[in-house]
């Protein structure tokens, strides 16, 4: 039986496969089930060409097996392919002609839920009509709606299955411009019922269609033009529609009942009902339309001005200023100041603008509203709360190593480098058994075509590991070198190709295609030799607190045990700690140095420790000096240094001050304002004593893991962050996936490490406070509010920043103007206050009025008037100059007064 079925496939004799078929029995075709599973794999293996790829099997044997699949497989095992046997429906008929499974219904009516089926409407008539299945009515109205013609050919399509595309709408609908059309040409023939249509078209509103759907039946309801009959006699259905989440679906309701709200008729009571809610919207249209229909309600008399008040209060979550104002002015015209009303105003009394609040004085109790002020802990990068959990045994490391995989670029690369250090030595015949599931894993991952680099170097450590273990422990560990052979046999097919890079083998041969990487393949090399030596001394990088940060005083402890041990630490590895050293209190950490340690260690750390001290030598390692000159002090130049040979890594790269310009291409319509950051080139030079920063500035290529040498490089992140910009941001516009990501990671880093930002820092927060990600624009307003909650951050220099993008317009306003509204103001007093410093500080970079200057000009007097300040002095000119523009004129005589 199974040799048969070979043989079709392999001769290709697709005609033989259907008779073939008939001849067996239910039980035979069940075991026949493995067989056609592992000739389809067989078939299916991709099979790569110099410029493209294809499977191995031809088109006739995939036929053969999907033949052979649907006519021997049950519904669980033939899955959900709505493709491969359709494709000739005269074959598939003839299949179900003599052997339709059971499970085709079932099968058929969850085809809804498909992408795409090869069968449509038209076949499920068919089908449904030699009793092959029994549609469902969400499967009926589905596919109907892909079929747009001959709604007249089958009686029950306009009796019955019409109704169901109303109800089961598929995400096709929209895009057949022929269905309007066709559905009023039948109403108008009285084939369609025109009320009962239009009752669907608003019941849509809450169906949880998407929006393309939604906004299909509120464009079809506006097309028919229902009378103001009608309309009436459908309110039921239109207020049913005011709660609906789709904000096209609660306009185009708003904009029906705006025409019949005069009406005696008209049920003014259960409109009231729904307003708090529609005011609480944060769609402005929706607002202005919601506002525009109670003020033509309260015009009527014996209207419930009690009730709406009460409920036009919501309005005054909205934190725009022409929502406010014109709210306000209703409930003063229209709404007498009981106390009922008088209760629901103050409850939004914080939110309310001071213009809104100078209207509704006689509504609001005499009593000042401030802001309490943020009380400011002094900030620490270590503490208890922060500090890294590290294994304390084997097991506990076999159990942490897959974490350490799975958040690569972290600090649990390091602890997983430190844990292997300290105990690889400690596995025994019980415990190594624990050691096969993270080799599986590990192999698992480096296996993949895209594999992190930091998760090459790790994988590949416990590879090597696992198998230095083998030896050891054989029968415990027989089946790591079966997993391990099927990896390596793996990379060598991926070996011919130009551009792979080795992953697997000795740790001193992988590859990564990124020169940054080399200082720690040169820190794992030293990782990987202790272990073969059982040497557990620990390297003194090792993270000791989130996210990056080592304490002080642990660093002098490692120092110490190699002082001790009479043993030179790893170049790298001593740099790699001094640029991740947290330097905010050192004073307990200078002096257990001066205490404990001698010679060259004491010397570098007391200098490092202290910002008074000069460097006294000896210099025996310039790379570590050089190190703790840079991280300690990154604008000083130290005499002592000169003879060291660094003078040839350009000054930026140690400062951190990169120039950068907003520029104006106006021949360029893609790119038409560009963040332009000159980054000086950099060859990297063989020296005797390299710095690890070289291998980071000399790197030309991209990387999707750039965020992650944030990591190593937390006290002056600069030259990483510079390399960002100008990778991901030099344009407001970009949407690519990539840049996205790489933006974001550098910003949750950013917030992460928590300390003052620098020149770079200052540039990278204000351009992502402009992104045209709304994540990224979200991260970088957190940073700025815990910095001004530290009073860590200079509000001038950020306002510069911005505000030389904005004055070329590098991102529309209203980005900035929104996330200030919704996110930044009224935080509290000390936010206010950093706020008025921030705006000024744009509005003085700016030399014409741009577009929506006006809303940042509102918002700026806003944050006056809370904060009870004036106007910059700087600003005055400016002001004055700027009131000659009509649409500006109002506001700036406001902020001059």
């Amino acid at each position: 039986m199974k040799e048969r079925l070979y043989e079709i496939l392999s001769e290709e004799k697709t005609h033989e496969i259907i008779p073939f078929l008939k001849t067996l029995k239910a039980k035979d075709k069940k075991e026949l089930v493995p067989a056609i599973k592992k000739m389809d794999r067989e078939i299916s293996k991709i099979v790569m060409t110099k410029n493209s790829y294809h499977t191995s099997g031809s088109a006739e044997q995939h036929s053969i097996i999907d033949i052979a699949s649907f006519v021997c497989m049950d519904r669980k095992h033939y899955g959900k392919d709505y493709w491969s046997l359709f494709r000739n429906m005269e074959q598939t008929n003839e299949i179900l002609e003599w052997g339709c499974p059971a499970w085709f219904s079932d099968f058929i009516n969850e085809s809804v839920d498909a992408e795409y089926t090869a069968f449509n409407y038209q076949h499920i008539i068919e089908w449904s009509a030699k009793g092959y299945i029994q549609p469902s009515p969400e499967l009926l109205g589905s596919h109907l709606s892909d079929h747009p013609r001959d709604l007249e050919k089958y009686p029950e399509t306009l009796k019955v299955h019409f109704w169901h595309l109303c109800e089961f709408p598929s995400r096709s609908l929209p895009f057949y411009k022929e269905w309007l059309p066709l559905i009023q040409k039948l109403i108008n023939e009285e084939k369609i019922e025109r009320k009962r249509f239009l009752k669907e078209c608003l019941l849509a509103s809450n169906r949880n269609f998407n929006k393309n759907v939604t906004g299909w039946f509120m464009d079809a309801f506006t097309a028919l033009k229902p009378s103001d009959e009608e309309l009436i006699e459908l309110q039921d259905e239109l207020f049913a529609g005011l709660p609906s989440v789709q904000s096209k679906a609660v306009n185009t309701i708003l904009a029906h009942l705006k025409k019949i709200v005069s009406s005696t008729d008209f049920k003014s009571e259960e409109f009231s009902n729904f307003l708090p809610n529609l005011l609480s919207s944060e769609v402005k249209a929706t607002l202005m339309a919601s506002l525009v229909l109670t003020e033509k309600l309260l015009h009527k008399e014996e209207t419930d001005t009690e009730n709406l008040g009460m409920a036009l209060s919501a309005a005054f979550v909205s934190k725009d200023e022409s929502i406010q104002l014109r709210t306000a002015k209703i409930i003063q015209k229209y709404i007498p100041a009981s106390d009922g009303v008088k209760v629901a105003i103050s409850h939004y009394s914080e939110n309310m603008l001071a213009n809104a609040r100078l209207i509704l004085e006689d509504y609001l109790s005499n009593e000042d509203y401030e802001l309490e002020e943020v009380s400011v802990e002094r900030m620490e990068l270590i503490h208890q709360e922060n500090e890294v959990q590290e294994p304390q045994n084997f097991e506990d490391l076999m159990f942490f190593l897959p974490q350490a995989i799975d958040h690569s670029g972290t600090y649990y690369y390091d602890l997983a480098l430190s844990g292997l250090v300290r105990f690889a030595g400690d596995a025994d015949s019980g415990s190594v058994k624990l050691m096969e599931p993270v080799f599986q894993k590990a192999c698992k991952t480096i296996a993949k075509w895209e594999v992190a680099p930091y998760s090459i170097i790790l994988c590949n450590m416990i590879i090597n590991y696992g198998l230095m273990l083998i030896e050891k422990f054989p029968y415990e560990l027989r089946n790591l070198d079966k997993i391990y052979r099927k990896i390596f046999d793996e990379e060598s097919t991926r070996e011919q190709y130009k551009h792979y890079d080795k992953k697997i083998g000795p740790i001193e041969g992988i590859s990564f295609g990124s020169f940054t990487m080399s200082p720690y393949k040169k820190i794992a090399v030293d990782v990987f030799d202790k272990i073969k030596k059982g040497n557990t001394i620990p390297l003194l990088s090792t993270v000791t607190h989130e996210p990056c940060w080592i304490s002080p005083a642990a660093l002098v402890e490692r120092f110490e045990i190699y002082q001790n041990e009479n043993i030179v630490p790893n170049d790298y590895d001593v740099q790699l700690a001094l640029q991740r050293c947290a330097l905010d209190n050192t004073d307990e950490a200078l002096k257990q140095a001066e205490e404990k340690l001698k010679g060259e260690y004491k010397e570098l750390l007391v200098f490092f420790f202290n910002k008074k001290n000069t460097p006294k030598g000896p210099f025996t390692h310039p790379s570590w000096w050089m190190t703790a000159g840079i991280t300690r002090s990154p604008e000083t130049v130290f005499e002592e240094f000169k003879d060291f040979g660094y003078t040839t890594i350009p000054k930026e790269f140690f400062t951190g001050n990169y120039n950068w310009i907003t520029t104006d291409n106006k021949k360029n319509s893609y790119y038409p304002v560009e963040l332009s950051i000159t980054i000086p080139k950099y060859h990297f030079e063989k020296r005797q004593h390299p710095l690890f920063l070289e291998y980071c500035i000399a790197e030309q290529k991209d990387s999707s893991d750039i965020p992650a040498l944030l990591w190593s490089f937390p006290n002056t992140p600069a030259h990483v962050i510079a390399k960002i910009i100008k990778i991901g941001l030099f344009y407001s516009g970009l949407s690519e996936v990539y840049e996205r990501g790489l933006t974001l990671r550098t910003a949750q880093a950013l917030h992460q490490i928590k300390k003052p930002l620098d020149s770079m820092g200052y540039l990278f927060l204000g351009t992502t406070l402009l992104d045209g990600d709304k994540t990224i624009r979200n991260t970088a307003c957190e940073i700025w509010l815990e910095h001004v909650s530290l009073q860590i951050i200079d509000n001038v220099r950020l306002g510069e920043v911005i505000g030389l993008h904005e004055k070329l317009e590098w991102a529309p306003v209203k980005r900035f103007t929104d996330l200030i509204q919704n996110n930044m103001m009224n935080v509290s007093r000390n936010h206010n206050l950093a706020l008025e410093v921030m705006i000024s500080s744009i509005l003085l970079q700016m030399e014409t009025p741009i577009t929506n200057l006006k809303k940042l000009l509102e918002i700026y007097h806003e944050i006056l008037a809370l904060n009870q300040s004036k106007i910059d002095a700087g600003l005055q000119d400016k002001l004055d100059s700027w009131k000659e523009n009509s649409t500006l004129k109002k506001v700036c005589s406001l902020l001059l007064k």
